[in-house]
């Protein structure tokens, strides 16, 4: 497959974003408050963190300012964060902190919120995404003492009790709860498109079985599997190895879509796919979950193709080729003007490819990826003097929540790797 050409990346641009990732870093860290008993992080640089938990509207809602801590934000903010070389090492212990706020919240049932504040849970009912085991041992704290191991297994044990088909995979509480606000594979898209057929394949919250969860929780088992060894308990190791086989098998068995070359979320009422193209599909390959063969089919035909999700600005979170593509600032689906996951490009998405094709030997296309991201967000900063959250898929404009960090700070690792092919 030939990409077409990007433009190269300028040292004194990579170096202005570089800066600029390092500076606004320090300025998402918070110390210890109220139910936080350790430090914490907000996806946004430089707020009064929790200064809306009062409020019947949080300022994401209205602003774009996330003023809380969000579950996988900040697991993805620590991976990278904890890396960080600076003089005083104070991200070093970041992801053990982060992990210790939200077991902080735990229920008997195991339950963590995905949303916690100083003084607030926002987004009651809703679980923390499964990332805390994979934050733990990508950034090197694989040993944990026995409180935290049992606090984990509790954790990962809700979404087996809970949330756990009998066909081995998982399903979210509601399309908020997963993150990707107004998934279009969670939402049934002539519904989204407001079509005249609102009865036409209406899926209630927690119905479809989902390639992202399910996907998220091979890794995290595998992970866990790996902490559980390390720390000295071999039959909790054993157990979570078993798990993450079984989800693996029940992905590969159920949601492979060879028609669209891609993972989709299954119906259980009819066993049917909900064939839409969106990011969410490739989470198998991303997360290490796909076979090798199926993973080089996700990326040379979707991922690395120009017609469905590789698009002047990066990788777009649902493929250009899909009717409901909508790559601008407002979803075709919510009531408030909010992230929108129908189109615009999100540096996680980005981030996760570049991991997942460095791993499997696709050099070139993650260069290429790479390229296309971080030259979006230098002429955002030129542009505006901050990032935000997401930007157009076709122009490279910003779309919402201005001096956004989170997980935005992954395109340090896409720079390193650009740097280190010159």
């Amino acid at each position: 497959m030939t990409l077409s050409l990007v433009p190269e990346l300028a040292a004194a641009d990579a170096q202005m974003l570089r800066s600029h990732l390092l500076s606004e870093a320090s300025r998402c860290l918070h110390e210890a408050e109220g139910a936080l008993r350790h430090r914490y992080v907000t996806p946004t640089a430089a707020v009064s963190a929790g200064a809306d938990d009062d409020a019947a509207v949080s300022q994401r809602s209205t602003v774009g300012h996330y003023l809380q801590m969000y579950d996988w934000d900040a697991c993805f903010f620590s991976q990278v964060a904890s890396k960080l070389k600076v003089a005083d090492g104070a991200f070093a212990l970041l992801p053990m902190e982060i992990v210790s706020n939200f077991l902080g919240f735990q229920q008997a049932d195991g339950h963590l919120p995905r949303t916690i504040s100083p003084h607030r849970i926002w987004d009651s009912g809703d679980v923390c995404k499964p990332f805390l085991c994979q934050t733990l041992l990508s950034t090197g704290h694989a040993q944990v003492e026995e409180p935290v191991l049992e606090s984990l297994d509790k954790y990962l044990s809700y979404f087996y009790d809970t949330r756990r088909d009998h066909s081995g995979l998982y399903r979210w509480r509601n399309v908020l709860e997963s993150g990707v606000d107004n998934n279009l594979a969670l939402l049934a898209p002539i519904e989204a498109a407001k079509d005249e057929n609102f009865d036409h394949k209406i899926f209630p919250d927690g119905q479809l079985l989902a390639c992202d969860l399910s996907a998220y929780l091979f890794a995290e088992f595998s992970s866990f599997a790996e902490i559980a060894r390390t720390s000295g308990s071999q039959e909790l190791a054993f157990i979570y190895d078993q798990r993450a086989r079984e989800v693996q098998d029940a992905i590969e068995t159920h949601l492979w879509n060879p028609a669209l070359s891609l993972y989709c979320n299954l119906d259980p009422r009819n066993g049917e796919l909900v064939a839409v193209r969106c990011w969410t599909g490739m989470a198998p390959v991303f997360s290490g979950a796909a076979s090798a063969e199926r993973s080089s089919e996700v990326i040379e035909q979707n991922l690395l193709s120009e017609e469905h999700f590789l698009r002047p600005a990066g990788v777009v979170s649902v493929a250009a080729s899909e009717r409901l593509y909508n790559p601008a600032r407002r979803g075709l689906y919510g009531r408030v003007l909010v992230s929108n996951w129908q189109g615009p490009v999100w540096v996680l998405i980005n981030g996760l490819a570049v991991r997942c094709l460095a791993r499997l030997g696709y050099g070139d296309a993650a260069a290429n990826i790479s390229l296309r991201m971080v030259n979006t967000l230098i002429n955002d900063l030129k542009v505006s003097g901050t990032l935000h959250e997401n930007y157009h898929g076709e122009t490279g404009a910003a779309l919402f929540a201005p001096a956004f960090v989170s997980w935005n700070i992954m395109a340090l690792e896409m720079l390193d790797l650009l740097a280190a092919r010159r």
